[in-house]
């Protein structure tokens, strides 16, 4: 019901916004005057109290006229675009739903690897629920830059509501899996196949905001959607497990995907319309996966530089994504229930770190703070032995998080308009090849590192591995900034 409150209250901020917005005529005190008053006949015709202006105005230069009838339509192109809020409110629902599902997947597999239908964490458990992810992440790979490039040729709207579907339709197929992994299986090329949400709304972000808001758009973005899952996502994800089964919050997100699609479908405006698109055909060779990392590695020195320090980040970054319940539950006996409020504090944390950092820190300088204080974090947390030091190297992970937020805005702002959704489909494409690498690595390595015969017992191992690929993403990006300057000054 909640959620459904928020969908009509969205709704009724984008008509208003729409109807406030169609006609340039219907408030004409809020718009600009330059461009009726660059005339003395249009002045006399409009207001005769102000030809007195008219000697001046008809002495200014045509040079001066063009620049202002510029300015002009700048304005009131700007003041038409729908707002990013929008972009950020679907890629939350998409989050949320995710986060129903994170504390509650691994165990379903438990339940069906282990020989005695335990939810708890084993060594095969642990394999299998990596190479379950890793295949998702695999597909995602092969189809995120494609669709990315499709958002640029037919809008951003359409792209939106097919994944909302896709996520729709994986909950239902992870949800119904009881005795046989194969609908795992199958719900993962699903979800691969249509998983493009995040960097679509990134398009949209980018569309929507001016090139001197963009990084601080695209952070809140960025920690207001993660939030959803942090703050909301994982604590309910607890309770209805506890109240209702391991299953019962996958259909939960089943649900909060469908209210996604239909209010994709039905209420939020396009922010990339039809006579602003360039793009008028597709481009096979730089939407397929190889040519989408062509893009980002090929393009400039500087884009080369940034994006090796992004996959550096992301792969280190995916250690605590793919482990961290696995981890816990190994360490202290944790479920979701005892996790549950350390994950509302992170998400807090990852939505107001971006907005209250970034802006005063400026992009490099949240790059290596952040990248700095997360390598400390991970490396803390591989040598936690009580959950107090456990929950201080987490909460310092999470603050670091503002590296990936500026990384991104960096590598976004290398874009042109029209070229945006094909460089994040890019960039998510680098993601999942993160992720497909990370999930299956990370987890063999955590499961080889608590067998019983290991040489050994060390389950922080991942965690180490992970800090050193986070120092060497900061080394990366510092000598970048170092080898091109002009590059950084602005950041």
């Amino acid at each position: 019901a909640m959620l459904l409150e928020v969908i009509l209250l969205a709704a009724s901020a984008g008509r208003a916004e729409v109807h406030s917005t169609a006609s340039p005529w219907r408030d004409r005190k809020n718009l600009p005057q330059l461009h009726t008053d660059a005339h003395p006949a249009a002045c006399a015709v409009r207001s005769p109290a102000r030809c007195h202006d008219a000697p001046l105005l008809a002495g200014r230069s045509d040079k001066s006229m063009r620049g202002k009838r510029e300015v002009n339509v700048a304005e009131r192109a700007s003041a038409r675009r729908p707002s990013f809020k929008w972009a950020l409110f679907h890629n939350w629902m998409y989050f949320l739903a995710l986060g129903l599902t994170l504390p509650v997947l691994p165990r379903v597999v438990s339940t069906i690897v282990n020989a005695d239908g335990s939810p708890d964490v084993s060594p095969a458990s642990s394999v299998v629920s990596g190479d379950v992810e890793a295949i998702d992440k695999v597909c995602t790979f092969l189809f995120v830059g494609l669709l990315g490039s499709l958002s640029d040729l037919y809008g951003r709207k359409l792209l939106m509501a097919y994944s909302a579907l896709g996520f729709t339709i994986t909950c239902l197929l992870q949800a119904s899996a009881r005795s046989h992994m194969s609908l795992l299986y199958v719900a993962d090329l699903v979800d691969g196949m249509s998983s493009c949400m995040n960097a679509v709304c990134q398009a949209y972000v980018a569309d929507t905001s001016d090139r001197d808001r963009r990084a601080i758009n695209l952070g809140i973005f960025q920690g207001v959607s993660v939030a959803g899952a942090f703050v909301i996502g994982i604590p309910c994800s607890s309770i209805i497990a506890s109240a209702y089964g391991l299953r019962a919050p996958i259909y939960t997100a089943a649900a909060v995907g469908l209210l996604n699609f239909l209010a994709i479908v039905f209420v939020t405006p396009e922010s990339l319309p039809a006579a602003q698109r360039t793009v008028t055909k597709l481009n096979l060779a730089a939407a397929n996966p190889l040519g989408a990392l062509a893009r980002l590695f090929g393009k400039t020195q500087v884009l080369r530089g940034a994006a090796t320090a992004f996959a550096l980040l992301w792969l280190s970054n995916n250690c605590v994504n793919s482990l961290f319940g696995n981890y816990v539950n190994f360490l202290f006996g944790w479920g979701p229930e005892q996790y549950g409020p350390l994950m509302l504090v992170i998400g807090f944390i990852l939505a107001l770190a971006p907005k209250l950092l970034v802006p005063r820190l400026g992009l490099k300088r949240s790059i290596q703070v952040g990248a700095s204080m997360y390598a400390v974090g991970q490396l803390a947390s591989a040598f936690a032995v009580t959950p107090s030091a456990l929950v201080a190297s987490v909460l310092s992970m999470s603050v670091g998080c503002i590296a990936t937020v500026a990384l991104i805005s960096f590598i976004c702002n290398q874009a042109a308009p029209d070229e945006r959704g094909a460089l994040l489909g890019g960039l998510e494409t680098l993601q999942e090849l993160c992720d497909a690498i990370g999930h299956s690595g990370y987890g063999r390595l955590f499961a080889f590192f608590i067998a019983e015969g290991a040489p050994l017992r060390l389950p922080g191992a991942p965690f180490i591995a992970a800090s050193g690929l986070m120092v060497s993403a900061l080394a990366v990006i510092s000598r970048t900034f170092a080898r091109f300057p002009a590059a950084a000054s602005f950041l």
